[in-house]
């Protein structure tokens, strides 16, 4: 839990002390889908989770553009003995809750006589702090049916490999469109695709892998 809130501090401390020419506040609401390459075992589908957010869009000269965002979900894991798995409802034993913290540079054009289309294109990268609880219903006591550990202990074990290995780490892309309402509100929508760092390391290929479309409202 302590890593969580360091993780969400260095966010906060960034979003207010970056200098630029025009900053903007937003706002996002939206679905994460994050692949699950495992799902032909007890493991969930790729699981959706629905997110949100909060950030800063920073414009300094010659458009570019600095962003900070935070998005705010939960999801459902198991253990499986080795790894912290997506898990169904009704196989649950953790709940985790889960806040993707991005910190990403890039360019925005401007199109339109008006000039009130604007689109960007960042890269950067997401830090994924997850704290999992035992699920509502589950007791501490209840046995795994596989590897016959207690689900107390099935926590702590996922919790550890939410921190281990750059199972936190995942590189980002993001592409953004936005239309300006009026001089302090505009609105649009953002796609943005996220790679597991440590899941690739690791030999598990794209497992893990997020992506995520939301709509966003700005403020000035």
């Amino acid at each position: 839990m302590k890593k969580f809130f360091v993780f969400a501090s260095i966010f906060l401390i960034f979003l207010t002390s970056v200098s630029a020419v025009e900053k903007d506040l937003f706002f996002t609401l939206g679905p994460k889908l994050m692949l699950n390459t495992d799902d032909h075992t007890k493991s969930a589908p790729s699981p959706v989770s629905y997110s949100l957010g909060i950030g800063g869009d920073f414009w300094l000269k010659n458009n570019v553009l600095i962003e900070a965002q935070a998005s705010f979900f939960t999801n459902y894991y198991l253990w499986d003995g080795e790894r912290a798995q997506p898990a169904e409802v009704e196989n649950r034993t953790a709940t985790a809750l889960s806040a993707m913290i991005d910190l990403t540079g890039g360019y925005t054009w401007k199109a339109g006589e008006s000039q009130k289309h604007l689109l960007s294109a960042c890269g950067g990268l997401g830090i994924f702090a997850r704290h999992a609880i035992l699920s509502n219903g589950v007791n501490p006591d209840d046995p795994n049916r596989d590897t016959k550990t207690k689900a107390s202990d099935d926590v702590s074990s996922i919790n550890d490999t939410f921190f281990k290995d750059l199972n936190f780490l995942y590189p980002e892309l993001a592409f953004s469109y936005s239309y300006i309402l009026s001089e302090i509100w505009k609105i649009g929508g953002e796609f943005r695709t996220y790679i597991p760092l440590g899941s690739l390391m690791n030999g598990n290929g794209v497992d893990g892998m997020i992506f995520s479309l939301a709509f966003k409202l700005s403020y000035k």
